[in-house]
């Protein structure tokens, strides 16, 4: 290297991510390897296949091509490429072009790495795995800054260790007597000989299995008991207590030894103790107010807890679960505050959710998707009651930040306040004939969920509801078409103008762009192969367990997925730091090199996923 260009070479990789981070010392030594290379318009760039090489552009635009001849993506002034020479990595196949006069920084892949090697989240960021380096992304924060955070204690910091440990057989009184006896304690556990788990019992289900339903007390307990309830391992993370106990919506957690013994359990009460978990706080909060003026202060506090969730290395599948468990605490008071003001019911009802809130994937620019499922002999006067109680709780969940749905997708429109007849109606209409009005009915109510009242009707519903979308071969086609009607940008952010937001800027609808076509994606897979679960990462996952995806194709697309909705979540904590609308619109000038670099990675993976479903049903 021509010492003369060390200095230049050294500055500009100061300004590159990851790069930034580096001694002066190492970049020296680095900027040292350099090999300059000087590409005129219209040149296609020539490497020795056999040698990993690292590019970054200096200035100058190039356009990688697959071996079809379709655009793969195009990159830009300081944007990096040349990670996936590795065989294997399934993308290795493509040519490089000149756009206009580039001039490319080129590095010996392998020779970069010793220079790096004690720099280890660095070289993960480099690495020629594109999973790894997604994964490195979204936990850089979590390494840097947080280990030490509660949510990241062992459950065993933080459980009590009074426990009332009963037989199956011990009656219902006894194990009252044992229960009442100690302090604090809520609930017994009911084990076998061997000491492992068969079941719980809550003071609770006493309450409300024994003593409401004047039950013979000299009945054994394992008549009244849970059985196999959840459990979590003493040297389990208290994040992943929390995501229990908001998932599943129980108060009580037995910590177990590897034995499978209770050596433990834990409540919300403990963690609101031990470990400040703002989230079950506030949950408990909601489930407890009296006014609907008092939900609006006590949703002045959801963007708290999102942000200690935030701060606390969680995953984003548990900031979307305990988000969504926030809503659902929410609507179901704001019912429960509706039906106080109307009075009783006048026939059985399912409050239902749809669409991202349905699939538990709520984020802080969530709108209402709901619906009310009522009985089949239900009269017009119930619902007229029903309107009532719907818009009660729909104007009420719009002043507590959840906007109301632009294509009026809600309980207060009285297409979707119907009895259960009519419902079955809707989907026998909507997967026979899923033309463009039935589609985008379809789209939102393909994924629903039960939150309030009578589930059997849900179960109904929700039975009918898979019976007519699954292997159902024009639903899957007309799904599919629907999907590719959004494709992701694979070109240079600085000049693709996707929307413009409020003030005229050019902004990425990360939604739109990126998470909805995953959504899609997982979706159509799962219909196709009669998957029950509706939760886009759950769908992923049973997708590769059932063998349907190999592990490359399942570790591209939940890799994708997580960091994609790891850049909306960053992005609305930022919007509540800097006091801005929250919102799905991120502005791609902010971007640093590596951030473009892995959404077009990104965009480059969803369209290959779009690209198989095209060839496989839209021959």
């Amino acid at each position: 290297m021509n010492n003369e260009l060390l200095p230049d070479i050294v500055s500009f990789l100061q300004t590159i991510p990851s790069f930034n981070k580096l001694s002066s010392d190492t970049l020296k030594e680095i900027a040292d390897t350099v090999k300059i290379i000087q590409l005129n318009a219209g040149k296609i760039l020539n490497h020795d296949p056999d040698i990993s090489y690292l590019y970054i552009i200096r200035n100058g635009i190039i356009e990688q091509n697959n071996p079809d001849g379709s655009l793969r993506s195009k990159l830009g002034n300081d944007d990096i490429f040349g990670f996936n020479q590795q065989p294997g990595d399934g993308s290795e196949h493509y040519s490089i072009t000149a756009i206009e006069n580039t001039l490319l920084y080129q590095f010996n892949y392998e020779s970069l790495v010793k220079l790096i090697n004690d720099y280890p989240h660095i070289l993960s960021q480099l690495d020629l795995s594109l999973r790894t380096r997604l994964k490195a992304t979204t936990t850089e924060a979590d390494d840097s800054r947080h280990s030490f955070h509660q949510y990241m204690r062992p459950c065993d910091d933080v459980m009590s260790s009074k426990l009332v440990l009963v037989s199956v057989n011990d009656t219902i009184q006894s194990v009252a007597h044992q229960m009442r006896n100690i302090t604090g304690i809520s609930c017994a556990f009911i084990v076998a000989e061997d000491k492992t788990l068969i079941g719980l019992v809550t003071d609770k289900d006493i309450t409300q299995r024994v003593v409401a339903e004047a039950l013979d007390v000299q009945q054994p307990i394992g008549s009244v008991m849970t059985e196999n309830p959840h459990t979590i391992y003493a040297n389990e993370l208290v994040m992943e207590a929390v995501q229990l106990m908001t998932k599943y919506n129980i108060q009580n957690i037995p910590v177990i030894n590897k034995k499978q013994h209770v050596i433990g359990y834990i409540t919300p009460k403990d963690l609101i103790q031990n470990s400040g978990v703002q989230s079950i706080y506030l949950v408990n909060k909601i489930r407890h107010a009296s006014s609907l003026q008092q939900l609006i202060s006590l949703s002045e506090q959801r963007n708290a807890a999102f942000k200690e969730i935030m701060e606390s290395t969680s995953s984003s599948s548990l900031v979307a679960q305990i988000l969504t468990t926030i809503y659902d605490a929410f609507n179901c008071r704001l019912i429960e505050l509706a039906i106080e003001n109307f009075g009783t019911p006048p026939c059985a009802f399912s409050w239902i959710v749809a669409g991202s809130h349905a699939r538990n994937e709520v984020h802080l620019a969530s709108d209402q998707d709901n619906a009310l499922i009522l009985d089949k002999n239900a009269t017009k006067s119930d619902r007229i009651y029903f309107n009532h109680v719907a818009m009660t709780v729909c104007k009420g969940l719009s002043k507590l930040g959840y906007t109301l749905c632009k294509g009026r997708f809600m309980a207060a429109t009285p297409k979707w306040c119907q009895n259960i007849k009519v419902w079955k109606e809707y989907y026998d209409s909507w997967s026979q004939k899923p033309e463009y009005e039935s589609l985008l009915n379809l789209n939102v109510f393909i994924e629903i969920r039960h939150i309030y009242g009578d589930k059997s009707l849900f179960r109904e519903i929700d039975a009918h509801r898979h019976q007519q979308i699954t292997y159902n071969f024009p639903l899957t086609i007309a799904l599919v078409r629907n999907a590719l009607r959004t494709r992701p940008p694979l070109g240079i952010f600085q000049n693709l103008v996707l929307e413009k937001d409020g003030n005229n800027n050019n902004v990425l609808n990360i939604k739109k762009a990126a998470i909805g076509c995953i959504v899609d994606i997982a979706r159509i897979y799962a219909v196709i192969n009669d998957c029950r679960d509706i939760n886009t990462s759950d769908r992923i996952k049973w997708l590769y367990q059932a063998k349907i995806l190999n592990k490359a194709t399942y570790q591209d697309l939940i890799g994708t997925y997580q960091y994609v909705t790891h850049l909306r979540y960053q992005h609305q904590q930022q919007s509540i730091e800097n006091n801005v609308k929250i919102d799905n619109l991120l502005k791609p000038n902010l971007f640093g090199s590596f951030e473009r670099q892995h959404l077009k990675d990104s965009f480059r993976i969803i369209s290959n996923f779009q690209n198989i479903l095209k060839m496989k049903y839209l021959k």
